[in-house]
């Protein structure tokens, strides 16, 4: 049987994270829209190697968590889906720079013990 306490070692907020940003491209989306709001197929460009499919996939799974919101955007008659971060999402930059410099840091280290 499980206690209440042995359900609290097996819970661990930071699987909660990253589970959040797991996936080949939402980290790739989210570094991309730190600086600013894209269209949809200026994302499907700067991404070389994925599908319009899964591209939509990965937006709506980080729009359904919160994190992006998706606004359509029409332009001289022609319908756009903007993608920028919510209000909520933007409180995850900190952490993906934090996850950035460990990785510059790991991957110099990496290269030296190789």
């Amino acid at each position: 049987m499980v206690t209440t306490q042995d359900a609290k070692l097996f819970h661990c907020p930071a699987l909660t994270a990253l589970k959040a940003v797991s996936g080949k491209w939402k980290t790739r989306i989210l570094w991309l829209l730190r600086d600013r709001p894209h269209h949809f197929n200026e994302l499907k460009r700067t991404l070389p190697g994925v599908s319009a499919k899964v591209l939509t996939e990965q937006l709506r799974q980080l729009q359904d968590d919160g994190i992006i919101q998706r606004q359509e955007e029409t332009r001289d008659g022609v319908l756009h889906m903007v993608c920028s971060y919510s209000d909520y999402g933007r409180t995850l930059i900190p952490v993906l720079d934090a996850l950035g410099q460990w990785g510059l840091c790991h991957s110099d280290r990496s290269h030296s013990v190789r």
